[in-house]
């Protein structure tokens, strides 16, 4: 190396708004995009329940699923590891009988399932309720590494859009 290398200058770059940045993911959601995630799920537990749920409705379930055990794994609400391995299980005995090879035939539910799927809505909409955005949105970025890992296909949706597409 030689000694004659020009000193590097110091360049100015804007700052951003590090606090506003952090206050903004450290606050909890607004109820509204809260009651929005949670009214989403139990429209799809409705219909499960009801026996007309179609395979976007089951994925629905099926992806808070994911989220809720993503939720589970970051610590933030923790304890709920056995009431989720029992609603994936559910969940998938749902997807078997209903899945045919002419497609997606709507089935109704045994009450284990019911009951499982039930306390699993309960408790996602608490978790949802008990996080900051940061920890959701990273609950989010999990779960969907973990499907696209596993080989499935990730896809977020409004609750607007889950109506319009299952009606």
């Amino acid at each position: 190396m030689s000694g004659n290398k020009k000193p590097r200058r110091i360049r100015w770059m804007p700052t951003a708004d590090t606090m506003g940045i952090a206050l903004h993911f450290a606050a909890k959601p607004a109820k509204a995009d809260t009651d929005q995630v949670v009214q989403a799920l139990q429209a799809a537990f409705r219909a499960l329940r009801e026996g007309v749920a179609t395979e976007l409705q089951w994925s629905v379930l099926a992806g808070s699923l994911d989220v809720s055990k993503a939720i589970e794994a970051q610590g933030v609400v923790r304890g709920l590891g056995i009431h989720l391995a029992s609603a994936e299980e559910a969940l998938q005995v749902i997807y078997n009988r209903a899945r045919t090879q002419d497609g997606w035939r709507p089935t109704s539910l045994h009450f284990y399932e019911l009951d499982a799927v039930h306390t699993f809505v309960d408790l996602h909409a608490y978790q949802v309720r008990q996080l900051s955005r940061a920890e959701f949105l990273s609950a989010i970025e999990t779960a969907q590494g973990q499907v696209r890992a596993n080989g499935g296909q990730a896809t977020l949706a409004r609750a607007r859009d889950i109506e319009r597409m299952a009606a």
